[in-house]
């Protein structure tokens, strides 16, 4: 299968990284953490006895005139090639699934992107819907430079006039007549993103610098509709600002020749124009979002796990990084199928971007700090956990913004379980130590404590990463401990098969572990979640 590892990025490496023997845990994700060491003794890091990877040489772009188009009945059916192929039916598990077309031009010079969107959006409500909403994160932040201007609306192929709400992040189109349960509403525009050069803002996840242009959220992007109604409300600038349900996606993106595009699911084609451009096809397997990373500059190394395709990516001089990123993903996406559930997509994409957050998860592809990459100052601790964001966020979604700790709490004791699996328990208690218990503690000694559960916009900045990345995760810890090893492990197993694809929340994972627990498991939700 074609996809977006193969083309164009150059020295596809072979080789094992000799490990170090102390690995460092910096900044985690959307929060922040202290620098602490996790030692990690030099017998357990040996590389697995079955080779992972394989070597392939990367072909060049098709030229244009060659170029044959793929013939399918049902152009849907190209989000197949995505996913993995015993998991081709997962499509089908999709009910009344968001459908995006983006047709997409990049101008390097401003940094610009501009074209058309074509969504294709059904109620799955069971009411009428009488407005329909689409966010605008780039306008979040306009003292940086950029953001987004939407022209030439239609709805259903008229004409309409939309109105831009919430500081202009939001987009308003009201449906007269109402959109009826079942229905589907086709929506088009023009779309023109101005990126900002520097830092950005949001972590810098949509900002073009040192050749790197990150541009998280930049398409209009179709809120979930729960029983609050559209979710809206702008979030605050520290913490995830996506909630969304699952889609599918469809891309079309011209660039210069010489740009390395990485995008969230696969490549089907990449064609040389014969005005010094390329044009890349993506298409998803189910997203709850969409992401696009790109530099002229990017290399690449690889491997197989089974037959997923993980590649990670680097800039010129972080070969070893890059390969530390490559082994870690690897493993921590071997070893969380096992534990959870198979991830059904054909390719795992690792990115270094500028961003200030140590790394960022999306759907398929996860931004890694580009300053991680230089020796022993890699965390092994931060490729883990968005690693297993794959599982809690994206196949298994929450509230991000409302309630984050469900998700990060989560990813946070699953790295624990990343040790654990891969070396042993004592080194697991080290980092259950180093990375989660004594960042709570520090909060709690400094009379900060709170509840976990609330919205991201609850928490002060700083608080935020002590008690959701921190104090949370032990929820996890102390009922692993109350019901045993053998009913947690059935607990996420059957948490993860009930919600994939689907909005989970704190009160059905809480439903999901009493049945695995012949004890009530609700004081333990009420001392770490709720108090």
């Amino acid at each position: 299968m074609k996809s977006s590892a193969v083309f164009g990025a150059r020295h596809i490496r072979t080789g094992v990284r000799v490990w170090l023997p102390v690995l460092i845990l910096t900044l985690l994700a959307a929060g922040c953490t202290p620098l602490v060491e996790l030692v990690v003794p030099t017998a357990t890091l040996a590389p697995t006895a079955t080779p992972l990877f394989t070597a392939t040489v990367a072909p060049q772009p098709t030229p244009a005139a060659a170029a044959s188009p793929v013939a399918v009945e049902d152009p849907w059916l190209l989000q197949e090639k995505a996913l993995r192929p015993a998991d081709h039916g997962d499509l089908a598990l999709l009910e009344g699934p968001t459908r995006y077309r983006l047709e997409l031009t990049l101008d390097p010079d401003g940094p610009r992107l501009w074209g058309q969107a074509s969504i294709s959006y059904t109620n799955n409500e069971p009411l009428p819907l009488p407005e329909f909403y689409l966010r605008l994160y780039p306008n979040m932040d306009d003292a940086h430079g950029g953001g987004t201007e939407i022209t030439q609306v239609t709805l259903d192929g008229r004409p309409v006039t939309p109105g831009y709400e919430l500081q202009r992040t939001a987009l308003r189109l009201p449906l007269d007549p109402p959109l009826e349960p079942g229905a589907v509403l086709e929506v088009g525009m023009d779309l023109a993103v101005s990126v900002p050069r520097g830092e950005g803002g949001n972590y810098g996840t949509f900002a073009f610098e040192r050749g790197v242009l990150a541009l998280a959220h930049f398409y209009p992007f179709v809120p979930v509709y729960d029983d609050e109604g559209w979710n809206v409300e702008i979030p605050p600038t520290y913490g995830d600002i996506i909630y969304g349900d699952m889609s599918l996606y469809d891309v079309t993106l011209t660039v210069p020749e010489e740009m390395v595009a990485v995008a969230t699911g696969s490549a089907l084609s990449l064609v040389a124009n014969s005005d010094g451009t390329a044009t890349y096809h993506f298409v998803s397997g189910p997203a709850r979002d969409f992401n696009l990373v790109l530099s002229p500059d990017y290399e690449l190394t690889r491997r197989q796990v089974d037959d997923v395709t993980v590649n990670s990516y680097y800039l010129p001089g972080d070969i070893d990084g890059g390969e530390v990123v490559l082994d870690v993903a690897a493993e921590a996406l071997r070893l969380f199928g096992l534990r959870f559930g198979r991830y059904p997509y054909a390719e795992l994409d690792l990115v270094p971007t500028f961003t200030s957050a140590a790394g960022i998860e999306y759907p398929g592809l996860i931004v890694i700090a580009q300053r991680l990459y230089a020796g022993s100052s890699l965390s092994e601790w931060v490729v883990a956990h968005e690693v297993a964001h794959q599982w809690w966020y994206n196949l298994v979604g929450n509230d991000q913004v409302d309630e984050p700790w469900l998700d990060e709490a989560l990813t946070q004791y699953t790295t624990v379980l990343y040790f654990e699996d891969r070396y042993d328990k004592a080194t697991a208690a080290n980092a259950l130590q180093a990375g989660i218990e004594d960042r709570w503690e520090g909060a709690r000694e400094a009379g900060r404590d709170r509840p976990v559960v609330g919205p991201v916009a609850g928490f002060a900045p700083e608080d935020y990463g002590p008690i959701v990345y921190g104090k949370g995760p032990l929820f996890f810890h102390h009922l692993r401990e109350e019901v045993g090893d053998v009913a947690f492990d059935h607990i996420l197993r059957s948490y993860f098969q009930e919600h994939r694809y689907k909005i989970a929340t704190g009160e059905s994972f809480l439903a999901v572990a009493e049945r695995f627990s012949s004890r009530n498991v609700d004081a333990l939700y009420r001392q770490w979640i709720l108090e």
